[in-house]
């Protein structure tokens, strides 16, 4: 008698859990694309459902729940949840949705709930679906530079700001400045002018997506550098979630630069400097700086005085360069002068600038140059008396 209540209540329980099975459809295929899905970007979701009860499935519905990192994009046309309607027996119907992928989802599967329902199975019938998420990378790259210009012979750190503009967090992060060297046709090595001082390697431990760090590097230029703007390699090497090692290059510019130092002096007059008489001053111009001015004009000026060239343009002077002026001068008053040399040019940042510089002229510069013509006739007079003088006290004696 027991085992005969046994058997009935074992049937009866097959027969419920039949029923409860046999209320809702099944879901017999299910994709998605793209494939894989990629994280902060949206996946086609179908869902194709099969009745393979004999009897109809009225009021079937599919709904697909937000579940991390998923997010269901409901519309008018793909509402969610979605009303099937009837489904005759062995028959089949299919849907879609969109999905959105959160943006922080790791490279790795994720299970989507769908849940489906009929008029007969309020509660419905819950099953999860895989998604594989991928192509979320970190990304790590120099995007800024706190100070950039270099003097030659100098030793100098430098601020790099490095920052991951990838999806994914960077571990293990390594920064280097590469030695990068030149090797010539014969065998040769040719030495960069800018080099890593010390330790040229930094270590961070991780940089999350979208964030920022500064990392400082240590560099000597050469004191025989070229003032320009050299290209200098930096590598950058990190760790995935999944412990993969990537190895990328930046490329930033350090720019080798020297002041200009702009100076005039007296080099040489011809003729008198005289009240009224005109003379010829020659003024040298150098460049005492590291940096090379372009568009070099000079402007003089005298207090009483008639310069007949007043401005003149010299182009170029690199460092120690030399270049000289010469201007015919007429001063009206006796005595010591002052020649003002207004020098405007252009660095090389093109940056306008000016230097003045105040040449002494010494009244006594006259008889120490020896240059007047007067003063050569009259010299050459008094020399050509004395040889005469001479010769005639001579053959006088005899």
């Amino acid at each position: 008698m027991t085992l005969i209540l046994n058997g009935i209540i074992l049937a009866l329980i097959l027969m419920l859990t039949i029923g409860v099975f046999a209320a809702v459809p099944e879901v017999s295929q299910f994709a998605y694309s793209p494939s894989p899905a990629i994280p902060g970007s949206t996946v086609t979701v179908t869902v194709q459902l099969e009745n393979k009860n004999d009897t109809t499935l009225k009021g079937v519905s599919v709904q697909l729940e937000n579940a991390y990192p998923f997010t269901i994009k409901s519309t008018d046309t793909q509402p969610n949840p979605y009303l099937v309607g009837n489904i005759v027996g062995h028959g089949k119907a299919q849907t879609q949705f969109t999905v959105y992928i959160d943006p922080s989802a790791e490279n790795q599967t994720y299970n989507l709930p769908i849940t489906l329902k009929t008029t007969d199975d309020a509660t419905g019938t819950k099953t999860n679906h895989e998604i594989n998420v991928s192509g979320k990378e970190p990304l790590v790259k120099v995007v800024s530079i706190v100070e950039n210009k270099l003097l030659p012979g100098e030793e100098k750190t430098i601020a790099l700001e490095i920052q991951n503009v990838g999806t994914s967090p960077a571990y293990d992060v390594l920064v280097e400045m590469q030695e990068d060297r030149t090797v010539t046709a014969t065998g040769g090595v040719v030495e960069r002018d800018i080099v890593p001082l010390g330790a040229a390697t930094t270590y961070i431990s991780g940089i999350n997506p979208g964030e920022k760090k500064t990392v400082e590097l240590k560099v000597s230029v050469s004191s025989t550098a070229t003032v320009k703007t050299y290209t200098q390699p930096i590598k950058i090497s990190y760790r995935n979630s999944g412990g993969t090692r990537t190895t990328d290059t930046s490329y930033i510019g350090l720019s080798v630069f020297g002041n200009v130092e702009l100076d005039a002096t007296l080099k040489e007059i011809i003729g008198s400097i005289a009240p009224g008489q005109k003379a010829d001053i020659t003024l040298e111009l150098f460049n005492k700086g590291l940096g090379k001015a372009e568009f070099v004009i000079v402007e003089l000026n005298a207090e009483n005085a008639t310069i007949e060239k007043p401005k003149q343009f010299i182009g170029s002077l690199g460092p120690n360069d030399v270049d000289t002026i010469k201007t015919p001068i007429i001063f009206n008053t006796a005595g010591d002068h002052t020649v003002t040399a207004t020098i405007t040019y252009q660095d090389a940042d093109a940056t306008a600038k000016k230097t003045v510089v105040e040449v002494p002229v010494k009244a006594q510069l006259i008889g120490e140059a020896g240059t007047n013509p007067l003063l050569i006739v009259v010299v050459i007079v008094v020399i050509c008396l004395l040889v005469w003088n001479f010769f005639l006290r001579k053959k006088g004696k005899k």
